[in-house]
């Protein structure tokens, strides 16, 4: 098991346009033929790359070192998003990626960050060679809507649990003491007002899953 300290983002350099008529494996087998023909790598090499619509596609098995930044392979994921061109090859570099694959790749690192630690780096390829790869700031990126980790929904969520219950401890102590009738009323609310607490946390996870705070 290889040893992850960081994640590295990284654009294909390919117009929005790139194999328009193509399926999103079809575009990656055509880096990975870059790859493996042009550059004599053994396989593509980024592990994961992210479509124009968002599709999370795997590249080269995570298990083994990539081939994305010279010096910075043996204990990094690479992650490359299609596009970061102008319409035509011959534009210059520009940051064109869509909303799909920004919130494609929050997700991915939120998950990589629970699996290998909340401390692990990310960067893009421009912070190791002189390069515009992949076209924005990566940390900036970042900063301005933080990825939620697994862990932390977590701990959030145990945390509103526990106040659930502690409140409901008390709730039923307090509705032992009122006769049928109203013990009745004030069941039924209760039960309303769990069900609207379990449609929040559920909403709490689609947000925190899609970076939102």
């Amino acid at each position: 098991m290889r040893e992850i300290n960081e994640i590295i983002v990284h654009c294909t350099a390919t117009p929005p346009n790139f194999m328009a008529d193509a399926t999103p494996a079809q575009r990656v087998d055509e880096v990975r033929r870059w790859h493996v023909e042009d550059n004599g790598w053994s396989d593509i090499g980024y592990h994961y790359l992210i479509d124009r619509g968002g599709q999370l596609l795997n590249g080269r098995p995570i298990s083994k070192a990539g081939a994305h930044v010279k010096g910075h392979n043996s204990d990094t994921i690479g992650i490359s998003l299609f596009g970061g061109k102008g319409g035509t090859k011959d534009q210059a570099f520009e940051d064109n990626f869509t909303p799909e694959q920004g919130e494609t790749l929050r997700k991915l690192i939120g998950r990589l960050q629970s699996e290998y630690g909340l401390d692990l780096k990310i960067s893009g390829h421009q912070e190791y060679a002189n390069k515009a790869c992949p076209c924005f700031d990566v940390r900036r990126w970042l900063n301005n809507r933080p990825v939620r980790t697994s862990a932390v929904q977590s701990t959030t969520l145990q945390a509103s649990a526990t106040a659930a219950v502690s409140g409901a401890t008390g709730v039923a102590t307090a509705v032992s003491a009122l006769n049928g009738t109203a013990q009745i009323v004030i069941i039924a609310a209760a039960c309303v007002g769990a069900l609207a607490l379990i449609w929040i946390m559920q909403e709490r996870i689609k947000k925190w899953a899609a970076g939102d705070r």
